[in-house]
């Protein structure tokens, strides 16, 4: 009987620890190639939701949109540059580098929303899609986050490996994002 109990508490023990481990492995959502796809969807449907009316205010909504992502850019790039020539052990937290890259998302997906008012019903919708994913991974997911570089700060093992690529192709990524922007500007600039 006393076996019996033993191995009963041990498999409890086991159910415990392995719940705990499970519930706190961080999950990586990388929305950079849906913002990517979403911006060349804005660029190459412009004849389908520009009108002369709000192409002035359309055109801003955009600086702002492009201004923002190259902020939250060079903020996670500053932060993975200053990781690897420090060459940071993970497993310490820095919750205001953490919280700094969430409130510059923030301002991204606020002027997200701005566009997509702009803009017609098709890609309000992928726009407005899109904004939740964003929110839910920041704010309704536990141990959610938009990549590495955020898992790393949040005080996660991440291999360097992971750091580095995840730096490469979410640079990318960003930086195609605002040369396009930049492009779509032009369009409606030879538009008016």
């Amino acid at each position: 009987m006393t076996g019996n109990v033993l191995s009963r508490f041990t498999l409890f023990l086991f159910l415990i620890f392995a719940t705990n481990t499970y519930g706190q492995t961080p999950v990586v959502t990388d929305v950079t190639n849906q913002l990517l796809t979403w911006v060349k969807h804005l660029d190459g449907d412009l004849n389908k939701y520009y009108t002369h009316e709000k192409s002035a205010q359309l055109k801003e909504s955009l600086a702002f949109l492009k201004q923002d992502l190259g902020d939250y850019m060079k903020a996670r790039k500053r932060l993975s540059d200053s990781l690897f020539r420090n060459n940071a052990a993970p497993g310490k937290k820095d919750p205001e580098n953490l919280e700094a890259l969430k409130l510059k998302m923030n301002e991204v997906m606020r002027r997200m929303r701005e566009v997509t008012d702009l803009t017609n019903e098709e890609l309000r919708k992928e726009g407005d899609k899109l904004n939740d994913a964003i929110y839910n991974t920041l704010y309704t997911q536990p141990n959610q986050y938009l990549s590495h570089l955020e898992v790393f700060l949040a005080g996660f093992e991440v291999t360097k490996k992971d750091l580095a690529l995840d730096g490469s192709t979410c640079y990318t990524r960003l930086q195609t994002c605002i040369n396009l922007i930049t492009g779509l500007e032009g369009k409606i600039d030879r538009k008016k």
